[in-house]
């Protein structure tokens, strides 16, 4: 009898202290600025981004300069000045289309990498699928393939832009595109230079050697390449000094 009191007396036992359960930590959007207007996310982590144009842009890193970045497997028409032209185009109107490609890039929010290996002039090179595929898409851009071949669906989005005319192939698509201009006295000691061309319909990118020297302001058709871009040497495409035909 005794033992039996002892046990229905007996204290309960005493409950387990409930989980802590931590919080995720929270993320911040950064603020854009007047001088970073936009935001990307960069390996992860979203960043405020400045777009030049469709496939530059620039972002700033704390305590260092700031990470300017050329996309990777796709080109857009120069927006520093009316340069381009084929068929019947005017260098007005497509310089319209590349303006157009950088408002697109900076008013999305899209997510991309840094990938091994430089961009040119001391850039990053980085990888923004989405973006590219919407430019493609839009007739707002065009493959620049270097090495290996462009993806198939990016094949696919430019053929269907250039079959439905869209952007800059409303009035055609040249077979080549030259993309950029180098004047042979750009420097004392070379012997040659090249101009670089993409194709439009793999993308890939070559370099048509040459050993001509060209003016400010004129107008280059290389041979072989059915279309045209006028030379403006660096140090006159930007500020107060521009070359007069970008006034």
């Amino acid at each position: 009898m005794l033992l039996l009191i002892a046990c229905a007396t007996k204290a309960p036992p005493a409950e387990a202290p409930a989980a802590v359960v931590e919080s995720a930590p929270t993320s911040v959007s950064p603020t854009p600025t007047a001088e970073y207007p936009s935001t990307l996310f960069l390996d992860g982590v979203e960043v405020l981004a400045s777009w030049d144009d469709g496939d530059t842009f620039a972002s700033p890193r704390d305590g260092e300069k700031p990470l300017r970045a050329r996309l990777s497997g796709f080109n857009t028409l120069e927006s520093y000045g009316p340069v381009h032209s084929w068929g019947t185009w005017r260098p007005d109107e497509l310089y319209v289309l590349s303006k157009k490609a950088g408002e697109v890039a900076g008013a999305g929010k899209w997510t991309c990498e840094v990938l091994a290996g430089g961009g040119g002039y001391g850039r990053e090179r980085v990888d923004c699928p989405d973006l590219r595929r919407e430019l493609l898409s839009r007739g707002l851009a065009h493959l620049f393939v270097f090495d290996g071949e462009a993806d198939p669906d990016d094949m696919a989005a430019q053929a269907l832009a250039i079959e439905s005319k869209l952007g800059m192939w409303e009035k055609g698509a040249p077979m080549w595109l030259v993309t950029s201009l180098h004047s042979l006295d750009e420097r004392e000691d070379q012997v040659q230079t090249y101009n670089r061309v993409a194709h439009t319909g793999d993308g890939h990118v070559e370099k048509r050697m040459h050993v001509d020297i060209y003016t400010s302001c004129s107008e280059v058709c290389p041979e072989a390449v059915d279309s045209c871009m006028i030379y403006v040497p660096y140090e006159v495409r930007y500020g107060d000094d521009r070359a007069a035909c970008l006034q």
